[in-house]
């Protein structure tokens, strides 16, 4: 009888290491990434469009509304679940532009 309750217990344990746990993980870092959102990011959407962040609106009692700005003057609502990934993060790509410059500017001088 000790054995069963031993064998289950370590399946429970197997089973909570390796499907629960990083699934807790991914859904902790998605979360944290919609979160993170800034004006001027580019995201992917679940329907596969590729929008640039326009504007948060963080309503006081309802979930985050984004304006994503598809092609100029053509701009949407979305909800942070039609997110599938950010693509583009608009601080890394001003440290990079910076860094682009610097690179530049470097390469006419020779």
């Amino acid at each position: 009888m000790a054995e069963v309750i031993t064998i289950t217990v370590l399946v429970i344990l197997l089973f909570f290491i390796f499907f629960i746990r990083p699934a807790r993980a991914e859904q902790r870092r998605r979360t944290h990434d919609l979160n993170a959102l800034r004006v001027g990011d580019e995201v992917l959407t679940t329907g596969g469009l590729i929008a640039t962040v326009d504007a948060v609106d963080t309503p006081p009692g309802g979930p985050m509304v984004l304006y994503l700005k598809l092609a100029p003057g053509i701009v949407v609502r979305a909800r942070t679940h039609a997110i599938a990934e950010r693509i583009t993060d608009v601080e890394a790509f001003d440290a990079g532009e910076a860094e682009d410059d610097a690179n530049t500017s470097h390469d006419r001088s020779r």
